[in-house]
Formats: structure tokens, sequence, C-alpha cells
């Protein structure tokens, strides 16, 4: 158990957004609270699955980007394919800012707000964008959003239907991996 509080998947954080700017400095007593965290809601999550990939989808032809469409076609991409990183990138920096994704962008990556930002199994599929990123040269800033990403999850696993609950369990254990792999060659001792 931590001696320090982890809030960041505390309460309905796709609602009450956080902004994770002015945290306190914890040092290596994060760790526990972290994986407090993340452990507290396996519990409370079916056996773990991957995330499933959407089919393949054609994009349509208008001058917005669909979420749906675009995840879609990242995912099914080779994360080292020229030109897909950028588009990763803004995906990320939209997040980033709002910590939601919404249904639709527009050209310049802006928010369609009336097109909702309530479909759950985009926040799980951009967390497996993420993830595919991980090999990536420069992947950190991917990590970091998908910290975000499953701290929003966890904030509201009671909405999520058993498959996602299934695939958050999965993106649990992906994520702890990623930052073992890290802590490893970091040579850093992360163990509760």
């Amino acid at each position: 158990m931590s001696d320090i509080d982890y809030p960041y998947s505390q309460g309905d954080r796709l609602e009450e957004r956080n902004t994770y700017f002015y945290s306190q400095y914890h040092g290596m007593a994060f760790f526990p609270a972290w994986r407090a965290s993340r452990q507290a809601a396996l519990a409370q999550l079916p056996a773990a699955q991957a995330v499933q990939l959407p089919p393949a989808v054609e994009s349509s032809d208008d001058d917005t980007l669909d979420t749906v469409e675009l995840l879609t076609g990242l995912l099914h991409t080779d994360a080292a394919a020229p030109g897909k990183r950028r588009l990763v990138e803004r995906l990320l920096q939209r997040f980033e800012v709002s910590k939601r994704l919404h249904r639709r962008y527009d050209s310049a990556f802006k928010a369609m707000a009336d097109s909702g930002y309530d479909n759950l199994d985009l926040y799980l599929q951009f967390a497996a964008l993420c993830l595919h990123q991980a090999e990536q040269p420069g992947a950190l800033p991917f990590l970091n959003g998908l910290l975000k990403v499953i701290d929003s999850l966890i904030s509201i696993h009671s909405r999520l239907t058993p498959a996602q609950g299934a695939q958050l369990a999965w993106l649990i254990a992906a994520e702890q991996d990623w930052v073992s792999r890290i802590a490893t060659q970091a040579d850093v001792e992360i163990a509760p």
C-alpha cells in the first residue's frame, strides 16, 4: 500500500478532467500509488483480453476526420510508416489538451464539439495506438498519453461493457510492462 494518494483515476475523468499541472512530486513513492490504482481497477475488471482492432475502413471524402477511421487506419499501419507519425502525434496532442477523444475533428484537428466524446471504444483504441508506438524512437510522449487515457478509463470503468473492461485489463498489463521495461533500462527499481 502507498503512503500517497493517486487521484488521477478517481471520479469521472471524462467530465472532471485531470490537468496534471502542478502535480506534487512524490519521487519513488509515486510508483506504489500508481500500481495500487491499477491493481484496484484490475480487481473489478474481467480477465484481460487484447484490444480488438476495428476492421479496416475506407476514408470518407469530406473535410473532417472521423476518429474511428483515423484510429483504424493508424492501427492497421506499421508504426514506422512514413507520414503516419505526424497524424499519431496530432491525435495525441488533441488528447493531451482536452483529455477527450471526439468522434470527429476538422482538417486542422480541432474537435467538432457536437460530435461527442463519449464513445469509449475510441479511448481503448487510442490506448492501443499509444502502445503501437512503444518501440518507435521518441515514444515517451505516447507512454504519457497511455497513462492518462488509462486513468480516464479506470475512472469510468463501471460504464464499460464486459468486453471493454477486459480490454482495459489488457491495457493496464501492457502499460505496467512498458513502465517496467523503461525502469529496467534506466536501472531503477520500482517494485512495490
